[in-house]
C-alpha cells in the first residue's frame, strides 16, 4: 500500500509542478505590464521588490529552460546524424534477442568503440545499439539490456525526463529543483532495472550493468541523454538488484529549508503581484 501511495504522489506532482510553472509565468506577464503601466510602483519599496523578483525569477527560469532545450537538441541532431551516417543491420545476436523481447523494427545498430544501448527519440522512441554490444555480453545479459531499454521505450522515458529537467530547470533558483529533477531520472532508471530483472534476473542484470558502466560512454549518446547520470545512480542501481528493494534517497535539510523558505517569499511577492493587477487600466494586457 505504502509502495501505491508512493507512486500516486510522484505521477502528481509532476503535473502540479507544471500549473505551478504556469502560474508564475502568468504572473511575470502581470509584473511586465505593472512596471509598464504603474507609475507610482517606484515609491513603493515593498511592491517594487515584489514584482522585480516574480519577473527577475520567472526570467532566470525560462533561461535555464531555453539551455537545457538547446543542449537537448544540439544533443539529438549529433545522435541523429551519427545512426544517419553509421546505421548497419543488426547482429544477428542482438536480432534475435530484440524479436524475442517484441522489438523487431524498433533497435538500430551504429559502429561504436564501446559497447552501449540507449533509447533515444521524444516522439517515436527507438533503441540504438553499437555494433559490438553483443561482443563482451552473454546471450542472457544481453537480453537483460535490451529489456531495460524497452522499459524506456514503451514508457516514452527520452521525453518524460527532458519534461522533467525543463521543469527543474525553470526553478533553477530553488536548491532542491535539480535534486528533484536528478532522482526523477534515478526511478525511471530503477524501474527499468526491475521490468529488465523480472524477466532475465537480478544476477544477469547486475553483470551487463557492471560491465557496461566500466566503459566510458560514446560522446554523441552521452550529449544526448536527457536524463545525464544522476549521482550514487550506479551504487543505488547495483543495491537494488543486491537487495531487491528500491534504496531511499533524502534531500539534504539545508536545501529542503532553502527551497522552503524560496517559494515561500516567492508566493508571498506573487500574492502582492496579483493584488497589484487591480490597479492595471482596464484591458491593458490585451493591447
Amino acid at each position: 500500500m505504502s509502495g501505491l501511495l508512493r507512486r500516486a504522489a510522484g505521477a502528481s506532482c509532476w503535473p502540479l509542478l507544471a500549473a505551478a510553472v504556469a502560474a508564475h509565468a502568468s504572473l511575470a506577464v502581470l509584473a511586465a505590464a505593472e512596471y509598464a503601466t504603474l507609475g507610482w510602483l517606484l515609491a513603493t519599496w515593498f511592491d517594487l521588490a515584489a514584482v522585480t523578483l516574480v519577473l527577475a525569477s520567472a526570467l532566470a527560469g525560462l533561461a535555464a529552460s531555453a539551455r537545457v532545450a538547446a543542449r537537448a537538441a544540439g544533443g539529438s541532431r549529433e545522435l541523429r546524424r551519427l545512426v544517419r551516417s553509421g546505421r548497419q543491420p543488426l547482429p544477428p545476436a542482438v536480432r534475435s534477442a530484440a524479436a524475442a523481447l517484441g522489438l523487431a523494427g524498433r533497435v538500430d545498430a551504429v559502429p561504436g568503440g564501446e559497447p552501449f544501448a540507449v533509447t533515444y527519440g521524444l516522439v517515436r522512441p527507438r533503441i540504438l545499439v553499437s555494433g559490438n554490444l553483443a561482443d563482451g555480453l552473454s546471450p542472457a545479459e544481453l537480453s537483460a539490456v535490451l529489456a531495460h531499454e524497452r522499459y524506456h521505450l514503451v514508457h516514452r522515458d527520452p521525453a518524460r525526463l527532458l519534461a522533467a529537467r525543463l521543469l527543474a530547470a525553470y526553478g533553477c533558483y530553488l536548491p532542491a529543483a535539480w535534486w528533484v529533477a536528478g532522482q526523477a531520472a534515478l526511478r525511471r532508471e530503477l524501474a527499468a532495472d526491475q521490468a529488465a530483472a523480472t524477466r532475465a534476473g537480478r544476477g544477469v542484470l547486475a553483470a551487463a550493468l557492471l560491465k557496461l558502466a566500466s566503459l566510458p560512454p560514446c560522446p554523441a549518446v552521452a550529449a544526448a541523454s536527457p536524463a545525464g547520470d544522476p549521482a550514487g545512480s550506479l551504487e543505488a542501481r547495483v543495491a537494488q538488484l543486491e537487495g531487491g528493494h528500491t534504496p531511499r534517497a533524502r534531500l539534504a535539510a539545508g536545501r529542503m529549508l532553502a527551497s522552503g523558505g524560496g517559494l515561500a517569499v516567492l508566493a508571498a511577492a506573487g500574492m502582492c503581484c496579483a493584488g497589484l493587477s487591480q490597479a492595471l487600466p482596464a484591458g491593458v494586457l490585451w493591447t
